[in-house]
């Protein structure tokens, strides 16, 4: 009998710690996010990118602080200021993360749009030594997320951003890039608010680029 009450307590107690793991998960993640609203230097960026390093530690289990860390690096690599080295530097330590995100969680439609976004910020250090190179490789990328998943703004709206950027490049019209803005936008305004941690980035950067478009007709 003593031996049933111990065993009973054991769970209880194991059942309460993953309850209350899970909630302090949730709730250093939901902090950690939200902080994105208030970045103004390189310095608030390298926070939160440590943030999601040390809950990745801690929740070794996981993929999104994984893949915030990831997006956090890829933001970093767009400040300006930077030299093309410390650029490049920041790229791969996301595509790193993304890695280690996808040997939790396997390939997913974010996953794969995050990587492609990795990859258009390494063609933006230098567009005209690795455009040739890599261009084909973030046309893949962001089309395989897109195909994963056509209701992911993300992928709708990196895919409107590169045909946008590759289109002006080659003096060709945007509407095929624009029409991608316009779904993006549509599912960003339709979407159901989740629990706080999935990917929901991107809305402004596809109202921006919605005024793009609209100034081109």
């Amino acid at each position: 009998m003593k031996k049933l009450f111990a065993l009973c307590f054991i769970a209880i107690f194991s059942f309460k710690a993953t309850a209350q793991d899970a909630e302090a998960y949730q709730k250093y993640m939901q902090e950690s996010i939200a902080l994105y609203d208030s970045v103004k230097t390189l310095a608030d960026y390298q926070e939160i990118a440590n943030r999601f390093d040390r809950i990745s530690a801690t929740a070794s289990s996981e993929w999104l602080p994984l893949y915030y860390a990831g997006l956090t690096h890829i933001y970093m690599s767009f400040v300006r200021g930077l030299e093309d080295d410390a650029r490049d530097e920041h790229i791969d330590k996301a595509l790193d993360y993304i890695d280690r995100a996808e040997e939790i969680v396997g390939e997913n439609s974010e996953t794969v749009i995050l990587r492609g976004y990795a990859y258009m910020a390494k063609v933006s250090v230098s567009p005209g030594l690795r455009g040739m190179t890599l261009s084909a490789k973030v046309s893949g990328l962001f089309e395989k997320g897109l195909a994963m998943d056509p209701e992911n703004p993300r992928a709708n709206l990196m895919l409107g951003r590169w045909k946008y950027g590759s289109a002006q490049f080659f003096g060709r019209s945007t509407d095929d890039a624009c029409a991608y803005m316009q779904k993006a936008l549509a599912i960003y305004k339709n979407q159901e608010k989740g629990n706080g941690l999935e990917p929901a980035w991107g809305e402004n950067q596809a109202l921006s680029m919605s005024k793009s478009c609209q100034g081109k007709s």
